[in-house]
């Protein structure tokens, strides 16, 4: 109805995250350029905030579509997920498990061995010059096992830098509930943050 009668060709008011679409204001610009210098600095942990619907999900999908061919990024969209769940779908995102693989595996893989194996990934990117991002969306959702389970991930590093850079991505007011101020208390100490008002 709408398309026909303004001319469109395609559907407007969608809510699905179309970064053609994707609108740079002054605060969604300022915010992909610190993420940008995040990751040329391979900074550990990247924190997201901001209010319902203003635009972090397509922030974070313009993102990856300016990585170059060096960064291999993972992107979690469903933060209720068991940690192997969590381990399966970053390797997966990073090109490293096959889905198809995994569904004919007669065995699935424990979660020492996932971790191995990402781990093992990581390393393989130094000499390489290459770097991996983990993005997690809805982060404010992230059970507290999981959040254990994503600062494990963090320890993981050389000499000289970290192998995963993490971003999460969620509402702030979520972040600073109680309850998670015991096991989140390394998200406050994020070492870059940014926050989308608009």
């Amino acid at each position: 109805m709408y398309e026909q009668y303004y001319g469109f060709s395609e559907k407007p008011f969608s809510l699905t995250p179309d970064t053609k679409y994707f609108y740079r204001s002054e605060s969604h610009a300022n915010a992909l350029e610190l993420l940008q210098y995040a990751i040329e600095r391979r900074e550990g942990f990247v924190l997201i905030t901001g209010d319902i619907g203003t635009g972090k999900t397509t922030l974070c999908r313009a993102l990856l579509e300016k990585t170059d061919h060096k960064t291999f990024a993972a992107l979690i969209l469903n933060p209720f997920q068991s940690e192997e769940d969590l381990l399966r779908a970053i390797l997966q995102d990073l090109g490293v498990l096959s889905r198809g693989e995994e569904r004919q595996a007669a065995r699935q893989p424990s979660k020492q061995e996932l971790v191995s194996t990402l781990h093992d990934f990581l390393l393989s990117l130094v000499p390489l010059g290459a770097r991996a991002v983990l993005i997690i969306d809805e982060a404010q959702n992230l059970p507290l096992p999981i959040l254990e389970q994503i600062r494990i991930l963090s320890n993981f590093e050389t000499d000289k830098e970290k192998l995963l850079q993490i971003f999460l991505v969620g509402q702030l007011i979520c972040f600073r509930c109680s309850d998670r101020q015991s096991c989140g208390s390394w998200i406050s100490g994020s070492r870059s943050a940014t926050r989308s008002n608009h």
